[in-house]
């Protein structure tokens, strides 16, 4: 029987995106590395370069999502893309159970948005892009097991991969039965993975036993910011990312 590697090939990632509300230079997402701290909570992501049509039908999850994606594909005609999200969109799942309940007719836009690859479909659409789309939910491990689908894509032949990660805070109904630790929501990222044909940039993801001491957004960042040489992604099915330079 084939066996199965605890370890990813090597890739690069070429391009970052991050969102918070607020957080918007080095210094400040170094200040929301502790408990998520935003200077201001209220901000929206911004969204103006999308058709009016578009950008009226995202919710704020689809505006989280593709304010960090938009920047991290510019520029390519084609990528195949990761869209990763704990809960989706719980927002319009909210809209539309609240409709049953009250015994009123359904929307058929806020339905057709509540699948969990709806920000993947709106990305496809706003680009005209007919790549392959992944949506990942994978509770507390979906950024870790997001990014480790784009890396196997990688792995795979992939020239370039797109991974998203977007996760809102719940509405008020949900809130007493999401019992992870919401101290980094709200919170985006995007990255553009890539072939390693620079050794000085290669990145791995490798099976870890250790134990997160921090959630894996902010372990994300930290990698990302150059903080630490790997982090620790994930909590039931952690993976450690990491340099390999050389």
């Amino acid at each position: 029987m084939p066996q199965v590697s605890d370890n990813t090939e090597y890739f690069c990632i070429a391009r970052w995106k991050a969102w918070a509300p607020g957080v918007t230079d080095t210094a400040a997402w170094q200040r929301w590395l502790p408990a998520g701290d935003c200077p201001h909570p209220d901000a929206q992501p911004d969204v103006s370069y999308l058709p009016g049509l578009l950008r009226r039908r995202l919710d704020r999850s689809g505006r989280m999502a593709l304010s960090t994606a938009w920047p991290c594909a510019e520029g390519l005609a084609s990528v195949p893309s990761v869209f990763a999200s704990r809960h989706g969109v719980l927002e319009r799942t909210l809209e539309l159970l609240t409709a049953l309940a009250r015994d009123e007719a359904l929307s058929p836009t806020s339905f057709s948005l509540s699948v969990h690859n709806s920000n993947a479909g709106l990305f496809s659409i706003a680009r005209g892009d007919r790549a392959a789309a992944t949506a990942v939910a994978a509770g507390r491990d979906s950024l870790g097991l997001g990014l480790l689908e784009g890396a196997n894509l990688i792995a795979e032949g992939a020239d370039q991969v797109l991974v998203c990660y977007v996760d809102d805070t719940a509405p008020a109904p949900y809130a007493p039965f999401v019992h992870e630790d919401a101290s980094h929501r709200p919170f985006a990222v995007s990255l553009l993975l890539t072939q390693p044909a620079d050794p000085a940039q290669r990145c791995r993801l490798s099976a870890s036993d250790a134990a997160p001491h921090e959630t894996p957004e902010a372990a994300l960042m930290r990698f990302l910011l150059d903080e630490v040489p790997g982090s620790v992604l994930g909590v039931d099915q952690p993976w450690r990312l990491e340099r390999a330079h050389g």
